[in-house]
């Protein structure tokens, strides 16, 4: 009997079973370059598909990803906004101003003079218990000047100017430790601070003088000690009064201030303690100048002064109304000044300007050392805004936060402008700026403005004086605001004519559609060549070492 041995390739499989399949093998079937009849797959095919197939995958995952995903296109155009005002949102700090004589003024280059007195716009002190009391609007309206123009009409005063020209019936103080002595000393002491060429001033002292007799008068007659109600005067000009005008703050002529209860701040009783220099306060009478109506509030002030001590009651003043008319002739205010809120400009170039201004003083020298805490353009500020209507909240994602300039975005910090030592400094802040739109797919676009911003600043030649008498020298003298000679900071504005559009979108189908056949195209010719490159050159070494025949 014969037995025959043949080979099995199924190994160690029983009968009936199929053989284990080998990477080797299986790599051969991926083998999609193969053509049944002309070529069997190889291991190499087999790696080549697989690495195709892997790349067509994945950027197919891509392509895909970038139809869902939208992208953004930025565009230069000519700005037609049909827009004619542009807001201007600002918050500045003065802390060596006064917000009695902070006014706001805007001029464009159509030469028109911005009335703002109907914008939100508002300034109050910076320090001080009583900050948010005094809030008042940057620019009054035309009524509220009416009342001051009343207030120094020379038509109604009835001093007679001969006679109390020469006079000196009030204290004339001179010296820091003169004017402490003077205040502790009376009961209400009340000190006009001046200057010899303030032509206000000049007009006003005969006036003093005689209200000062009329109060004298009036304590004789009444049987009150002479120290119990004072009028005194401070030349500010003078070597002795200078240091003492520039810690109480003077920076107008003539300022009438008022002293209660020996005290030098009027919301205090005299044993209290100073507080510090930034919290300072002092009562400023701003009511009608004429004796009567001085001699009349200071008898008023006087009576309630004493009958508050009779009580024994104090309360915070915040003014008071000397002849019942039902507003205050006197107001508490703390040195510095915060200016913030909106208000609008005409769409060209032009400048707003901080200046210390009044009509019925004369300015001296202002430090208008300021602090820039916010400054945008536009409806729209750059931020993080308590409220965004549901039609832009798509649009305010596209906004990155460090835009509208170098004062616009939250969290940025401050800066501070300081002037020099003369206090006859003048700022100039320039801006340019730039429409920008952020159109998003599907919303309502949203129009907000960036701005560069350099700055400049520079010392004035003329003094408060020189300017005092270039004002009066004019042969017209009018209350038409003009560019200021003096301390001002001004901020220069100009809109730019084209406009910055960002818009949202998304890769069209067709286009998707086209990628894609070109990836596939593509990837199967690149890897069809590359594998017959990579086949031929595997034979090609192995028949050159012998193991190929």
């Amino acid at each position: 009997m014969t037995i025959v041995r043949r080979a099995s390739t199924g190994g160690a499989s029983l009968p009936g079973e199929t053989p284990p399949t080998t990477l080797a093998e299986s790599l051969r079937r991926l083998d999609f370059y193969a053509v049944e009849g002309f070529r069997e797959g190889t291991r190499a095919g087999g790696c080549m598909s697989l690495l195709t197939a892997t790349t067509i995958a994945f950027l197919f995952a891509m392509q895909v990803s970038a139809l869902m995903t939208s992208s953004y296109v930025t565009d230069i155009v000519v700005d037609h906004s049909p827009d004619a005002r542009l807001a201007v949102n600002i918050r500045v700090e003065f802390p060596r101003v006064s917000c009695e004589y902070m006014s706001l003024r805007v001029l464009d280059a159509m030469g028109s003079n911005a009335n703002i007195s109907g914008e939100n716009i508002y300034k109050h002190p910076i320090g001080g218990a009583l900050k948010y009391m005094n809030l008042e609007h940057v620019s009054p309206a035309e009524e509220e000047f009416d009342s001051t123009r009343r207030a120094v009409d020379y038509g109604a005063w009835t001093t007679d100017f001969d006679h109390y020209g020469n006079r000196r019936i009030s204290y004339d103080v001179v010296g820091e430790a003169v004017f402490n002595r003077m205040v502790q000393m009376h009961k209400l002491l009340l000190v006009n601070f001046h200057a010899p060429w303030c032509k206000h001033c000049q007009a006003f002292a005969p006036i003093w003088e005689h209200a000062a007799e009329m109060t004298k008068l009036e304590l004789r007659r009444v049987g009150k000690p002479r120290l119990t109600l004072g009028l005194a005067s401070v030349d500010c000009t003078a070597d002795e009064n200078v240091d003492l005008c520039d810690k109480l703050h003077i920076q107008a002529y003539p300022n009438v201030r008022i002293y209660r209860a020996g005290s030098l701040h009027p919301s205090k009783r005299a044993h209290a303690s100073e507080d510090e220099p930034s919290d300072i306060q002092y009562e400023v009478y701003h009511g009608a100048r004429n004796a009567e109506s001085l001699a009349k509030f200071a008898d008023s002030l006087l009576r309630e002064i004493e009958a508050a001590e009779d009580d024994g009651s104090f309360s915070t003043n915040v003014g008071h109304d000397g002849d019942g008319d039902g507003r205050v002739d006197s107001t508490v205010r703390s040195p510095g000044c915060s200016v913030n809120g909106q208000f609008h400009v005409n769409r060209v170039p032009g400048a707003f300007y901080f200046v210390p201004r009044s009509r019925a003083h004369s300015m001296a020298d202002v430090d208008m050392t300021h602090v820039i805490k916010h400054l945008s353009f536009g409806q729209n500020v750059p931020g993080r805004p308590s409220f965004v209507p549901r039609h832009l909240r798509k649009a305010w994602r596209l906004v990155p936060r460090d835009l509208g300039g170098r004062f616009a975005s939250a969290g940025i910090g401050f800066t501070q402008f300081n002037a020099d030592e003369t206090r006859r400094t003048a700022f100039e802040h320039y801006m340019h700026v730039i429409p920008r739109t952020f159109a998003p797919i599907g919303e309502a676009p949203m129009n907000m403005y960036e701005y560069t911003f350099s700055s400049n600043s520079f010392t004035i030649r003329d003094d408060a004086e020189a300017r005092e008498a270039m004002f009066y020298e004019r042969d017209v003298v009018d209350d038409e605001f003009r560019r200021p000679t003096g301390p001002v900071v001004k901020f220069s504005y100009d809109t730019s004519p084209m406009s910055v559009v960002t818009r949202e979108v998304r890769k069209p189908l067709l286009e998707w559609l086209l990628g894609c056949a070109a990836i596939l195209g593509g990837l199967l010719t690149c890897s069809c060549a590359a594998e017959k490159i990579f086949t031929a050159a595997s034979r090609e070494f192995k028949r050159r070492i012998g193991k190929f025949h």
